[in-house]
């Protein structure tokens, strides 16, 4: 039996279609379909069947799938003891930019010294983005703020990153502390509405009990600071990405009150028969980052659930 028809079914069980498998295996929609057909029929019976817009498994094709996870299991041991080496293969990475700016170089650099024959495809996107392809399976391990509400999900503790208004430092009134009613009259520059800080901004307005005016939205750190640094507007960003910015007087920290929870930050992967070595990599990003190591558990920060009133004031 040909251990990539095994590989297959257990694919579109996971992903619930023949394209969705096929887009993870690199193959043709027919490629999976023929590879289907011939397991059926050295079994000589039905292993997937259609429901509704889905594809699952038969009784019997959900018998074969844990047969076939833990065969695979067993070809993925003996490949790595074929290498000589700990791990072979890629491992696709989902990084959120906070991380990818600052400490992901370090845990780069200590996964290609302990794996050096694994490849590494790397995915830069927003947290809830990120979520949804790890749920698809479409990477490996996301590297992301708050926990992932995903059944089977291990997460694994990054610490937390404090999160300031940073803005122009002319923006600040000469003979007095800014609050939060002045900087509301200010244009907003915030992070996409599907991305869980734009939340975060959300609830600090109603903490404060005001209304922004002109929202602008963005979605990286990187440009949103460089708008903010030409007085675009402000934003609230992590701090020590940009402490160079703080220390030259190109940005200030404009407003210290209401106070702006700390966001926690998760390794998050699903267990794979086929990459056994998530574990380690998830252990690798938590010793390499440099996020607080008392994280603050806050609700509606980046990772909490998101605050969905139409009434709120970014639309």
């Amino acid at each position: 039996m040909d251990s990539r028809n095994l590989e297959t079914l257990v694919w579109v069980a996971r992903l619930g279609g023949i394209g969705a498998a096929a887009q993870h295996l690199n193959l043709t929609q027919p490629a999976i379909t023929r590879r289907i057909q011939e397991l059926e029929r050295e079994l000589g019976a039905k292993v997937l069947r259609r429901q509704g817009r889905n594809v699952v498994p038969t009784p019997l094709g959900q018998i074969c799938l844990g047969k076939a996870e833990r065969i695979l299991s067993e070809v993925a041991t003996m490949r790595v003891a074929a290498s000589g080496t700990a791990a072979v293969g890629t491992i696709r990475v989902g990084v959120v930019e906070s991380i990818a700016l600052t400490w992901f170089q370090n845990m780069l650099t200590r996964i290609e010294d302990r794996y050096p024959k694994v490849q590494l495809e790397i995915d830069v996107d927003l947290s809830s983005r990120l979520a949804t392809k790890l749920a698809r399976r479409q990477i490996d391990i996301a590297l992301l703020p708050g926990p992932v509400q995903l059944t089977g999900v291990v997460l694994v503790p990054l610490g937390s990153c404090a999160m300031r208004w940073l803005g122009h430092p002319r923006l600040r009134p000469k003979d007095r502390a800014m609050t939060a009613t002045d900087l509301a009259e200010l244009p907003i520059i915030s992070m996409p509405q599907d991305a869980n800080a734009y939340y975060s901004t959300v609830h600090w307005f109603e903490q404060a009990d005001v209304s922004p005016g002109l929202v602008h939205r963005c979605n990286s750190f990187s440009v949103m600071a460089s708008l903010v640094r030409r007085g675009v507007g402000v934003s609230l960003l992590p701090p020590d990405l940009f402490r160079a910015d703080l220390e030259s007087g190109d940005l200030s920290i404009l407003v210290e009150e209401p106070k702006v929870a700390n966001v926690d930050y998760s390794a998050a992967y699903l267990p794979s028969v086929e990459t056994t070595i998530l574990p380690e990599v998830a252990a690798l990003a938590a010793e390499e980052s440099g996020f607080l190591r008392s994280p603050l558990a806050c609700a509606n920060s980046f990772g909490a659930e998101p605050l969905r009133d139409s009434r709120t004031p970014f639309g």
